[in-house]
């Protein structure tokens, strides 16, 4: 579920007005489009039979799109309903090749969600066979799907326009096929027929959204409880660092400890909750600098972190304030602006700030604030960190960089960079902190590790890059071949136990926030015993969930206590980085 999508349920969530249309009415609930979208699969299934058509549809495409529909739609469509869906099944099979697939990329992606729909657990093997099919072609071409379709409509839902609204140019259509008069066209009605029904599944999630119950569902004990520790660190909304005995109220950890209490729904908040959020809000505006950015110190990081608390926030008083830091953003950007070249390692970049080298942890978060300030993907920003993000990953054809740098770790130590190709990222161009492998011609490859290419996947999200793209589809190859919660995994086994567990509830944030920016639900998880390679589905905010609310302690905090490198000696930042992780397991 993207950003938008979240914001707007959140949104509709947290009113306590009644919520009315352009004409004043109320949104309604319940199932919409319900005379509709019967009479439809009626036309289109009665002239089918008409005409001796074999299938709904006059090609695959078309029939898996309509069967899709038909299994979201009111009706939930299944495969027990015999003649109704059999034969276009049959049909769909018809045109299955040798490899899997079903015809082009696009055709085989509605195939599987029909099959997947009609028939969750008859086609296994098969849907099986089409994904890896489409996993592995390299193609640009853009893949939709029904969770897409819904997602259109909620990003374009607001306080009076609602799915009923959305979807009555498509209702008008569906009425004069059935109501006679106007000849049936099989794309167009199956592309109507997804749009009613993108509707009636999108108005369910905004009454579960509304649902009081609902919403206790999505906020569990253990975020509860943290979350009460949370608000007993704070004064006034701002919390504070400690540091030579000294304790000062600080931008970043005020960013993060507010972001940690905006994750509790805002229906469920207590009117002191909220007066203490907005408060800290309140002052993180009075922090912003001149030129834009927030904090004394590392000010792009500081920054970022507070566009992502003031970014959720309804105030009329946020929006100059994220345009002032958006500017201050790009200006960080190492770029042709301050002299850099595309040749150049760091170009495309952004660091902690001022003239400091830039690194792909520093990067994933400022994309995040870009595009939480408005900034589009297609903006010439993305565009240039683009060609650094394939700097950091191991993947020889994307990877150009190559060439000699200094070990920051080891003193008077040069390394001979060059890329490897396992599809995972390092932190910045030839430097890992999960260490290097060395090849015989004494080339370092600088190696790939867990934080770092989950926040390649984010950032190549972030940047407009599809699931399909070769780049993508190798960082997800490799995340599928070292999935893990129990260290940040990819350390060199030499470095020591130790270094397993550098920055893990940072990995924790990260993988959430990654794989829920791409869409992704499950995790194909690969290991090799034996020579012998198994994998198995795995549910990952399930199992992040668990994960994480088995390491909480006591007092409702978080804490690595296995290695506090990177500040995660700090039980605030862990609480703050786990809370973060576990709003993206709803």
């Amino acid at each position: 579920m993207n950003r938008i999508l979240r914001t707007t349920l959140a949104l509709l969530v947290c009113t306590s007005a009644v919520l009315c249309a352009q004409d004043g009415a109320p949104r309604k609930k319940g199932t919409i489009y319900k005379g509709e979208v019967d009479s439809l699969i009626n036309v289109v299934r009665s002239s089918a039979l008409a005409a001796g058509m074999e299938a709904l549809g006059a090609d695959a495409c078309t029939t898996a799109k309509l069967l899709t529909a038909m299994a979201h739609c009111h009706r939930h469509y299944h495969i027990s309903d015999g003649p109704v869906v059999r034969p276009s099944i049959a049909f769909l099979f018809k045109a299955r090749a040798a490899d899997g697939s079903f015809g082009d990329a696009n055709t085989t992606a509605w195939v599987v969600e029909a099959l997947q729909s009609i028939n969750p657990d008859g086609y296994r093997e098969e849907v099986a066979k089409a994904r890896a099919w489409l996993e592995a072609r390299q193609t640009d071409e853009v893949l939709d799907g029904f969770d897409a379709r819904v997602s259109q409509v909620l990003d374009k839902v607001r306080a009076d326009v609602f799915p009923e609204q959305l979807g009555a140019e498509a209702a008008q259509r569906a009425r004069g096929w059935f109501e006679g008069g106007v000849a049936l066209d099989r794309a167009q009605a199956a592309e109507t027929l997804l749009q009613l029904v993108a509707c009636q599944a999108a108005n369910r999630k905004l009454d579960a959204a509304q649902d009081p119950a609902a919403t206790a569902a999505v906020w569990s004990p253990a975020q509860a409880k943290a979350f009460d520790w949370l608000m007993q660190q704070q004064k006034d909304g701002v919390f504070s660092v400690s540091m030579g005995g000294k304790s000062f109220p600080d931008p970043a950890f005020t960013g993060f400890g507010l972001m940690a209490l905006q994750g509790k729904p805002k229906a469920q908040r207590t009117k002191e909750e909220q007066a203490v959020i907005d408060a800290g809000l309140r002052w993180l505006l009075t922090q912003q600098n001149e030129d834009g950015t927030f904090g004394k110190q590392v000010l792009n990081y500081t920054t970022c972190v507070v566009v992502g608390a003031l970014s959720r926030w309804d105030d009329p008083a946020v929006a100059p304030a994220l345009q002032k830091a958006q500017k201050a953003i790009l200006a960080f950007q190492n770029s042709e602006a301050g002299g850099y070249q595309r040749s150049d390692r760091d170009y495309g970049s952004i660091g902690y700030g001022g003239a400091q080298r830039g690194d792909l942890s520093n990067l994933h978060f400022s994309l995040e604030a870009l595009r939480a300030t408005g900034l589009p993907p297609d903006n010439e920003a993305f565009q240039k960190a683009l060609v650094f993000l394939q700097r950091t990953q191991n993947l020889k054809s994307v990877n150009d960089f190559s060439g000699k740098l200094p070990d920051p770790d080891r003193e008077g130590v040069i390394l001979d960079a060059t890329s490897g190709d396992d599809g995972g990222a390092s932190y910045y161009p030839g430097n890992s902190a999960a260490g290097y492998v060395v090849l015989p011609d004494g080339k370092s490859v600088a190696r790939s590790y867990g934080s770092m290419t989950y926040a390649l996947l984010k950032s190549y999200t972030l940047a407009g890059v599809k699931g399909n793209d070769p780049r993508v589809v190798a960082a997800v190859d490799w995340i599928r071949r070292n999935w893990t919660l129990a260290i940040n995994p990819g350390a060199d086994p030499a470095l020591g136990e130790k270094v397993k567990y550098q920055g893990l509830f940072y990995y924790y944030l990260v993988l959430a926030q990654a794989l829920d920016a791409a869409g992704i639900k499950t995790i194909r998880k690969v290991e090799v015993n034996d020579g012998v390679e198994k994998s198995t589905e795995v549910d990952w905010r399930k199992e992040l969930r668990a994960h994480l609310e088995a390491m909480q302690r006591p007092d409702g905090t978080w804490i690595n206590s296995k290695n506090g490198r990177w500040m995660e000696s700090l039980d605030l930042l862990c609480t703050c980085y786990a809370m973060g992780a576990l709003e993206h397991c709803r």
